[in-house]
């Protein structure tokens, strides 16, 4: 069953999709997941990947809630003024959310963030003891401040010390200097060894947006803190999984991973 939902950060209403697994009993309680999209995404992501994942979650018995941060999606607020650490309040606050819901098990709560929103699970789960383990899709972990500040042009970058939102990424979508002093305030590669629960980290080798090696990075930070810490390379994967077969192969191996944990 999926219902649309709606919450509030910052005076601003959130909007989300609650996908419960059909025939739940009254007071029985279940695991959560909490789904964070990525930089311009939404709740659905690109070829509604974020669909089909919590579609397959919420059959084999989880609660699943995806929702559009503040500024993407059918959420209040301009994606202009979108910062990381905006989009980690909103994190917080969709995890309260969640963590209210009847049938939800408050000790069996994870997150599964893609690209940025794997930027924003990896810093909740490394500050917030709600967040037991943590499924990173292509996440950004590495400094992005001046890469993206290397894309934009003389005049963009004194537009934006103007206060003006610029062009920036992907046509049509602007962004304030605000995101660029805050994208590193955090940077997840310097504290993953800080994140005690299980992640697993999934990539694909052909992402041209990030590359894999940063992943392989990741885990080589983690891979002694918790034994079922793992990095599970796609191969031939983009971005978003956007082969059919990726997309299956991604849900399966998050699937048995995250069974692995005895969840």
């Amino acid at each position: 069953m999926i219902r649309p939902v709606t919450f509030r950060n910052m005076n601003q209403q959130i909007i989300g999709i609650l996908h419960t697994p059909d025939n739940i009993r009254l007071n029985e309680k279940v695991p959560g997941i909490l789904m964070f999209h990525g930089f311009t995404g939404n709740k659905t992501e690109a070829h509604r990947l974020f669909v089909h994942v919590a579609r397959s979650l919420s059959e084999h018995g989880f609660i699943v809630l995806r929702f559009d941060f503040r500024g993407s999606g059918d959420s209040d607020g301009e994606f202009e003024d979108m910062t990381l650490p905006g989009e980690v309040s909103d994190a917080e606050r969709a995890l309260t959310f969640l963590l209210r819901q009847r049938n939800v098990d408050k000790n069996r709560i994870g997150v599964i963030g893609l690209s940025m929103g794997g930027r924003v699970a990896a810093i909740l789960a490394s500050k917030d003891r709600r967040v037991k383990f943590a499924v990173l899709y292509s996440p950004a972990l590495g400094p992005l401040r001046d890469r993206s500040l290397s894309f934009m042009s003389k005049e963009k970058i004194e537009r934006l010390n103007s206060g003006e939102a610029v062009e920036f990424f992907a046509e049509g979508w602007y962004i304030k200097k605000a995101f660029f002093e805050t994208v590193d305030y955090i940077v997840p590669l310097d504290i993953m060894d800080s994140i005690k629960v299980p992640v697993l980290i999934v990539h694909g080798d052909k992402d041209p947006l990030i590359p894999v090696g940063e992943a392989i990075r990741a885990y080589e930070k983690i891979k002694g803190v918790n034994e079922k810490n793992e990095l599970y390379i796609v191969r031939g994967g983009d971005h978003t999984f956007s082969k059919k077969e990726h997309t299956l192969e991604v849900i399966k191996k998050t699937l048995d991973w995250i069974r692995s944990l005895g969840i």
